[in-house]
Order: structure tokens, then C-alpha cells, then sequence
């Protein structure tokens, strides 16, 4: 009798961790790049987004970002909005190395004494010129999250590409270019004649 009354104790706690692992799981914050992958023509200038995803009490925060500096130059940070939503914030837009492919020290807090930000949305903005043909990843690291009371918050990362490519001329492009190679030769042909 008491042998089955503890496995059914035994099952009953099995049961309760099997089915508060996803919920515990689902629970930790997410900051990623967005869009994920993304495909850009050289010498444009373009933005991407570090979101958050599920998030609690959410205070302040600071990473560094790293990307190729063959393919991208980096040419500013912008403060996303999702912290704002919690008050008045004092952002830091980082130290911008383009030589070295990375921006150090982004980070961004609330003010004063309350709560902090729930849920997902933009922390920041980031600003590039595709400088040159190839695939950079853009990497977050050095990552912490801090609540309201400043104890540090688990997160996951997840790093993005970005393609660059080259332009490809215009159908209209190429034949004129073709038919002007045709007239130079004709030209030249012409002119050795005489």
C-alpha cells in the first residue's frame, strides 16, 4: 500500500515538472536581430531592429554588436521605443568602430524609482551603408538585461545576416553598352582602313 501510494506522489511530481518545463522554457527573453536575414544592394544604406521577446520588469540593458566591416559600415544607433514605454530613459548609442566591425557599450535605462517594461518590442535601431559584395553576420554579445531592482535577467541571443549585393544593370544598359562597343569597333575598323 505504501509502495503505491509513492508512485503515485512520485508520478504526480513528474507530472507537474513535465508541464511547467515548456512554460518555464516559453519565459526566457529573446533579443535578436530583425529581420533575421536579410538581402541589400551595395551602397545603400539600410536599418535593422534588436528586439526583445517576452520580457519581465525590463530596466535597463546593455550589449555590444558585431558585424563584417568588408560588407558593412556602421553609421549610427537609434533608441528603439519599447523601454520608452516605461518612462523617461537616458540612452547611450555606443562607441562606433567600423575599422574594427563592432559598437560597443549600446545601452539604455528608465529613470527614477518604478517598474519596469513587460512584453516584446524594439530596444534599438541600427543604421548601416552595405560598403562591400559578401554576407556579414550581426552579432549581439556581452548582453545584460536588469529589472527594477537590478538583478541581471536570463536572455537568449539570436545573430542575423545580412547579403549584399551587386547591383545588376538595367536590360537597356547592357545593349546600350553593346552597341556602342559595336560602333567603336566599326569605327576603329573604319580608321585603319584609311
Amino acid at each position: 500500500m505504501a509502495r503505491r501510494g509513492m508512485k503515485s506522489a512520485l508520478c504526480f511530481v513528474l507530472f507537474g515538472v513535465l508541464c511547467s518545463a515548456p512554460a518555464f522554457a516559453g519565459s526566457i527573453s529573446i533579443v535578436s536581430v530583425q529581420p533575421l536575414s536579410s538581402s541589400v544592394s551595395l551602397g545603400s544604406n539600410f536599418t535593422l531592429d534588436i528586439n526583445i521577446a517576452n520580457v519581465t520588469d525590463l530596466y535597463a540593458f546593455q550589449f555590444d554588436i558585431g558585424f563584417g566591416p568588408s560588407v558593412l559600415q556602421a553609421m549610427g544607433v537609434l533608441e528603439g521605443p519599447f523601454l520608452a514605454t516605461g518612462g523617461n530613459t537616458s540612452f547611450f548609442p555606443g562607441f562606433i568602430d567600423n575599422g574594427a566591425g563592432n559598437i560597443t557599450f549600446i545601452a539604455n535605462t528608465l529613470l527614477g524609482p518604478g517598474p519596469g517594461v513587460n512584453g516584446s518590442g524594439t530596444l534599438i535601431i541600427l543604421q548601416f551603408l552595405a560598403s562591400g559584395v559578401g554576407i556579414s553576420t550581426i552579432d549581439i554579445s556581452n548582453l545584460i538585461l536588469l529589472d527594477s531592482n537590478l538583478n541581471q535577467i536570463d536572455a537568449t541571443t539570436e545573430s542575423g545576416t545580412v547579403t549584399v549585393t551587386s547591383p545588376i544593370p538595367e536590360p537597356s544598359g547592357i545593349l546600350t553598352v553593346g552597341f556602342g562597343v559595336v560602333w567603336m569597333a566599326g569605327a576603329l575598323r573604319r580608321e585603319l582602313r584609311i
